[in-house]
């Protein structure tokens, strides 16, 4: 159902997801809502992601305590790596979008051997497509999928719990299921299609 009017929820809604503070079921409802073609939940939520972009600048700038500065560069060393992919924006495009092999960034997302290159990206629809490279032994976290993940294995061995995946292989994930921690032991190359959502469990 489109609306033809903002509402105080709309804006609300509308405001929480562009901060990535809706729970995730109520964030797949918006994202679903969106997918109908609703222009005025549209946007309202390109007005709020331009302002989230500016939050940090309003910012006063501080000193912090030594102690909390130690607490928080301890906490990133310790933590799983990042996914970079959150901060991805969008991707322009005209007619078509192409991206050639020798084009793009590879970039580590903070886990050992394990590196990414962004393909597409569209917040409207909360879709990001990459190329993941794993090196052999390589490791990503238990994670749980904000909308469902498409993976298709280019090159290599991706192990997910008991299931094995080789070069042709491919998985569809549902939103809301969770994957245990996945690994690769020969290395691997995925194309992987999913949310820019998703949620690291460990």
């Amino acid at each position: 159902m489109s609306h033809e009017c903002v509402t105080d929820e709309i804006s609300e809604q509308a405001a929480l997801y562009a901060l990535g503070l809706l729970e995730p079921q109520e964030a797949l409802a918006f994202q679903k809502h969106l997918r109908a073609g609703c222009a005025a939940c549209e946007a309202e939520l390109h007005g709020f992601r331009d302002t989230a972009l500016l939050l940090p600048l309003a910012l006063p700038e501080t000193k912090p305590h030594p102690r909390a500065r130690d607490k928080l560069l301890a906490s990133i060393k310790s933590a799983p790596g990042p996914q970079v992919w959150k901060a991805w924006t969008d991707t322009i495009s005209a007619s078509q979008h192409i991206v050639r092999a020798e084009q793009g960034t590879w970039e580590p997302v903070g886990l050992e051997g394990i590196s990414v290159k962004q393909l597409y990206v569209d917040p409207v629809q909360d879709t990001v497509t990459m190329l993941v490279r794993m090196d052999p032994g390589a490791r990503y976290p238990m994670h749980r999928h904000a909308a469902p993940e498409q993976c298709l294995v280019l090159e290599g061995d991706l192990r997910i719990g008991d299931l094995v995946f080789r070069a042709g292989d491919y998985r569809c994930a549902a939103a809301e299921s969770i994957d245990q921690p996945s690994y690769t032991e020969q290395g691997c190359l995925l194309l992987i299609v999913s949310s820019q959502h998703d949620q690291l469990l460990a």
